[in-house]
């Protein structure tokens, strides 16, 4: 008598699991979590895009200003040299202590603090490239020149009846260093050349572990 096996059949059973794992969904691939880099030590805070442009628009004026003024004064310095008329330099010397006093003070103050407010919430940094550096020891150089000497030179220029010819050739010669000074700032802002400084290759943020 022949025995029958109960059961299904070995190739009956897996023909019905492989078409159940067909017709199950296939997961969806799960992309990696990248994860959050935390801010950067010092990382700087930049500024809206329409407060930058109105305060670079401001400290492009005011440089333009400050250059129209030295021009102005060279001029008006050159013309009291080269004329024998009294009232001519007289009226030379009164408007060199105008500009001179109580203009260039306030156009300077405004280009240096808008060139840091620039520097400092930019990309650029105040200490970071060498052409930012040589800006503001030119602007600072310049205003401590005309704070301590060429104020005190100008009033006693227009002050004196018949001052020596040598104190306004002394002033036109500073004035054409100044004015000298002002187009290679300008000229700066304009190539920016020499790269970074040693302090703006220093890495900004630390490495954080794992």
């Amino acid at each position: 008598m022949t025995r029958t096996t109960s059961g299904k059949h070995p190739g009956t059973v897996a023909s019905a699991g492989s078409a159940e794992a067909a017709a199950r969904p296939a997961p969806h691939p799960q992309t990696p979590r990248t994860p959050r880099t935390p801010p950067a030590v010092g990382k700087v805070r930049r500024l809206p895009q329409r407060w930058r442009k109105a305060i670079l628009t401001l400290h492009v004026t005011v440089a333009v200003g400050w250059v129209g003024i030295e021009i102005a004064q060279l001029i008006l310095g050159l013309a009291g040299l080269t004329t024998d008329d009294a009232g001519v330099v007289r009226a030379t010397r009164v408007v060199m202590e105008i500009l001179g006093i109580e203009l260039i003070a306030g156009i300077a103050w405004t280009a240096l603090l808008t060139g840091l407010i620039l520097s400092a919430a930019t990309q650029w940094g105040v200490l970071k490239y060498y052409w930012i550096v040589t800006k503001l020891v030119i602007t600072v150089a310049l205003m401590l020149n005309g704070h301590f000497f060429l104020q005190h030179w100008l009033r006693e220029q227009a002050e004196v009846g018949k001052a020596p010819e040598s104190l306004s050739l002394q002033l036109v010669i500073v004035m054409s260093i100044a004015l000298g000074l002002l187009v290679t700032a300008t000229a700066l802002s304009i190539y920016k050349p020499w790269g970074k400084s040693r302090r703006g290759r220093r890495p900004t943020a630390k490495s954080t572990r794992p």
